[in-house]
Order: structure tokens, then C-alpha cells, then sequence
């Protein structure tokens, strides 16, 4: 995942555009080569906006971070249209591609796209931050984006992501203990855990 971090310049033809449908709506993603799940919402995704749409009620300021071509923000935004959602990404790339994708989708709520490794350009407090992290990026990254989203939350503010059983669910749900007040396992799903940690 390091080329991630790298920006490379792309002709019109690396871009294509593909279908998606979640409770009964359809989305159009325009996506490229070198994002993350390229041509398929991945099923962590899934996972995690299933979770979210079961369980929690979303509202106030919203920060997806990490967000490559914007389906949660954007999804989100169609499910949850009271909050005000926030996208960011460290890959320019995908951060054009989640403005055309908003535009594309005609999501009305999203009130900034921001080009960001993890919190380091971003104002304001949040009352949910919502993830799918990059693991692969590195765990030094994964907790940088975990553990730095408990200063960029508000008071009673909750941090949602999904993360792969096998990439440590276990240890990283003790090491968020030691600073949150309380972090729930919301949902397990083909290995697949959607964890909440409340500030």
C-alpha cells in the first residue's frame, strides 16, 4: 500500500465508473486503478454501513477518514441526511474522485472534502468518526488514525470502524480501552468485527 501514498499522474482512460446497491438505492462510484477496492465496495464496507445503519442513529458533525472514493461518507449522507458529514484522504486521487462521486450521487450534506494523512489538516470536533483504516498502510498508521481520533472527538463523541479479526481485533480493542471510556464489539461478519469506542 505504499504506492498509495504516492501520487501519480493519470490519463482519462485509468478511470471507469461502476454500480452499487444498499437498501434499495442505488449508487454510481467512478473510481480508478490504484484506490482500494477498486471496482467493488469491499465487504468490509458493507459490513461496517449495515452496522451502522442497524444499530446507531448518526447525526451532529461526521468525519469519515480515509475515506478513497467516498462510499461511506456518501452513503452516509443518504441514510443520515440531518448530519454533516466530512471526508477526508491522504491520496489526492481518491480525494477527486470522491468530489466527482458526491456530485455523481447528489449527496447534499457533505460539507468538506479535505486532502489529509490522518487528523493532521483537519479543524473542528466530531461527534462520530467512521472508518474502514488502511490496514495495509501499516499498523503505524492504523493507530495513528484509531488512538488520534480521541482528541477530535467531542464529549460523548463515538469512533466506528471496521477492522479483519486476523489483523488484531483483540489487541486493538485493549489498547482503545486503556483511553476510551468504553469500546463495544457492534457486529462480527466473516471475520469482519465493527467496533465502537465511545470518548
Amino acid at each position: 500500500m505504499e504506492h498509495y501514498f504516492i501520487e501519480k499522474e493519470h490519463s482519462q482512460s485509468d478511470f471507469f465508473e461502476f454500480s452499487w446497491q444498499f437498501l434499495g438505492q442505488n449508487f454510481i462510484f467512478k473510481s480508478c486503478d490504484d484506490v482500494f477496492s477498486k471496482d467493488n465496495v469491499d465487504y468490509g464496507t458493507y459490513v461496517l454501513l449495515k452496522t451502522i445503519q442497524k444499530k446507531l442513529v448518526i447525526h451532529g458533525n461526521v468525519l469519515d477518514i480515509g475515506c478513497g472514493y467516498g462510499v461511506i461518507g456518501i452513503v452516509l449522507s443518504k441514510i443520515f441526511p440531518q448530519a454533516k458529514i466530512t471526508l477526508s484522504d491522504v491520496n489526492q486521487t481518491a480525494i477527486n474522485l470522491t468530489k466527482q462521486n458526491i456530485d455523481i450521487n447528489k449527496a447534499k450534506n457533505i460539507v468538506e472534502v479535505l486532502n489529509s494523512f490522518a487528523y493532521q489538516k483537519i479543524s473542528g470536533t466530531f461527534d462520530f468518526i467512521i472508518s474502514n483504516p488502511p490496514i495495509k498502510a501499516g499498523k503505524k498508521t492504523l493507530l495513528e488514525i484509531l488512538f488520534g481520533a480521541y482528541e477530535k472527538l467531542n464529549n460523548e463523541g463515538s469512533l466506528v470502524f471496521v477492522i479483519k479479526k486476523k489483523f488484531g481485533e483483540d489487541s486493538i480493542k485493549k489498547q482503545l480501552q486503556k483511553i476510551y471510556s468504553s469500546v463495544e464489539i457492534l457486529a462480527r461478519d466473516c471475520g469482519y468485527y465493527i467496533l465502537q469506542a465511545k470518548k
